[in-house]
């Protein structure tokens, strides 16, 4: 049997051997469990900061968006507008009528002519200049020039000549308009 002392020293040795296994399994658990899980902690909590940050600014964005689309509303209204002013197409018969009809409402009758130029290409759209002239009172001129700058195509005065036929004795004006239509590149 063994003695006394062989077992005392036998336990004091199990109780070293067992301290040293409870020291190095709480140092592993430390280094490979409860370490690495306390970063994917710390990762985690900053994600969330990140995401509750997006979510915050997204919110701010999202009570923007009835105004979005009311603009968005008022884009596409302004657009088919917008395509009703510029054809596709030259359409120089109907816009010849239109100001036809502008010059027999203005009373602008006397020696009325129109006479196109060439039609030039650009980006997105073609120009096609046009020269008008004709005589009537002051009034009338002027009412005819008002009334084409309302006409619902899309149009540019470049020059505008307006003289006198009796100076000023009647009232009566020559005037020499050159003006550009536009539409779509065909």
């Amino acid at each position: 049997m063994r003695s006394l002392q062989t077992q005392a020293d036998w336990c004091n040795r199990a109780q070293w051997v067992l301290g040293l296994s409870l020291a190095t399994l709480c140092t592993m658990f430390y280094a490979f469990v409860f370490r690495p899980n306390n970063q994917k902690l710390a990762d985690l909590k900053e994600q969330i900061a990140v995401k509750q940050r997006d979510l915050t600014g997204n919110k701010t964005r999202v009570q923007i968006l009835p105004d979005v689309v009311v603009a968005v509303s008022d884009m596409q209204s302004r657009l088919s507008e917008f395509d009703k002013k510029l054809p596709r197409q030259p359409e120089l018969g109907p816009f010849i009528h239109d100001i036809t009809d502008l010059s027999d409402q203005s009373g602008v009758k006397n020696k009325w002519a129109v006479e196109p130029g060439m039609p030039t290409r650009n980006d997105g759209y073609d120009e096609w200049p046009i020269a008008l002239k004709f005589e009537g009172d002051f009034l009338s001129a002027c009412s005819f020039l008002r009334r084409s700058e309302a006409m619902q195509r899309l149009t540019r005065i470049r020059g505008l000549k307006m003289r006198s036929l009796d100076y000023g004795k009647s009232g009566r004006v020559q005037v020499e308009l050159s003006m550009n239509i536009y539409f779509l590149e065909g």
